[in-house]
């Protein structure tokens, strides 16, 4: 059988038994699709900054990341990558962290999705968990040395035992304490040299400090105060912090929110009613690496979570603003009831509450302005087609428990 033929076969045979393997699937859900359009002075950057792989301890490879990116139209994902968790390594050996984030680029690169390096820096808690993005080199944020394995056993004694118990048999477990015992200071200021963006991720969850008094400790301020972290986690995954918000903004840290999705966005998101991934808006002057990353530094954000958006007054209400739009008014027959027709061009689907008094009607005080679409209100005893409704967001927040206000008006 000459070379030709065998190569032939050899094809066909994994045509048949594979399918057609490509990096990334051609599916197209528009349903699924995130819409968060520029406004006349941003560009809104949907991203998400936190996801994981099998380089790590998530469930998939790097390219899947990319093609759900893809589905849901999310403009930039960061591929982050626990430094030190490394519990598939015995299948997938690798000792380049930057690989996942090459393979994910790689996968992107014939599409507009913006595909960044990052990083997980896991420790105990404080300081807990921190993610560094648009970074240069991820192995230099880790460092190994073995003049300390003394050093380890005491480390895994001080564990939970729960802890203990699942993984003290993993043949990763002794090089992650041994990455552990770099001091988090030295990690963060490699990582401030590589010009990385670092945010503290999930910060009230219990599992990191379930035994300490209070989530902010004296070594975050002195973190936060030296400017080795510049934004934190008030959003991840099915998860939200009132006290992150507060501590977010007592700080001027930027507010993020991610999926930090392990397994499928599908299985995590889309199966709920009006399901979506939360995402971080940020509201950047250029659709480029440099400009959304100078965004991020400069707070410029509002996440998308459960159909709410979280952010500081001045960004939240930007894109309130310029999402809803009056585009129509008309009186309704001969009557002094006027018919409003408000425009919404994005995904939010906004719950409006009337605030000045203003009578709605065809419902109720509290209303609701649909997704991309256009929604009619009628307020009565009206005589002029000039309209200022005073309204709450109630599906914003710009502190802890408390709404925006608005005006929708045609002039």
């Amino acid at each position: 059988m000459n070379f030709l033929r065998l190569y032939c076969i050899l094809f066909s045979l994994n045509a048949f038994s594979h399918g057609t393997v490509t990096s990334i699937d051609d599916f197209e859900d528009l349903n699924r699709l995130i819409n968060f359009p520029d406004t006349d002075k941003y560009h809104v950057v949907s991203a998400d900054l936190h996801t994981h792989s099998v380089f790590s301890d998530g469930h998939v490879w790097p390219n899947l990341r990319v093609a759900e990116a893809l589905r849901d139209g999310v403009d930039l994902i960061a591929v982050t990558e626990h430094l030190e968790l490394q519990p598939h390594i015995s299948d997938i050996p690798h000792k380049d962290r930057n690989r996942p984030y090459e393979i994910a680029f790689n996968a992107a690169k014939e599409s507009n999705l913006i595909v960044i390096n990052g990083t997980e820096i896991t420790r105990k808690f404080p300081p807990g968990h921190i993610n560094a993005v648009f970074v240069k080199d991820a192995n230099k944020l880790i460092n190994i040395d073995r003049s300390r394995q003394s050093e380890v056993e005491e480390f895994i004694e001080a564990l939970p035992d729960d802890l203990i118990q699942e993984y003290i048999d993993e043949p990763w477990l002794n090089d992650a304490v041994l990455a552990a015992l770099w001091p988090i200071e030295e990690t963060l200021l490699e990582a401030k040299q590589q010009n990385a963006f670092v945010f503290w991720n999930h910060p009230a969850w219990s599992a990191e400090q379930e035994n300490a008094e209070k989530v902010l400790t004296n070594m975050h301020i002195e973190l936060i105060n030296k400017n080795l972290i510049n934004g934190i986690e008030v959003v991840n995954g099915l998860w939200f912090s009132d006290e992150a918000f507060q501590i977010a903004i007592d700080y001027g840290l930027t507010m993020i929110g991610t999926s930090d999705v392990h397994g499928l966005i599908d299985w995590d998101y889309l199966q709920r009613p009006d399901g979506h991934r939360p995402v971080t808006l940020i509201l950047a002057d250029k659709m480029e690496k440099n400009s959304i990353k100078k965004a991020l530094f400069k707070g410029k954000t509002v996440i998308w979570y459960k159909n709410e958006l979280i952010g500081l007054e001045e960004n939240v209400l930007h894109l309130v603003n310029s999402y809803l739009k009056i585009i129509n008014t008309s009186f309704k027959a001969k009557t002094n009831v006027l018919v409003v027709d408000i425009k919404n061009t994005s995904d939010v689907k906004f719950v409006l509450k009337v605030n000045d008094g203003t009578s709605i009607e065809n419902g109720a005080s509290i209303f609701n302005i649909l997704p991309n679409t256009t929604t009619s209100i009628e307020i009565g005893n009206s005589f002029s087609k000039k309209v200022n409704i005073g309204v709450d967001v109630l599906n914003a927040y710009i502190k802890p428990n408390t709404h925006p206000s608005t005006i929708l008006t045609n002039h």
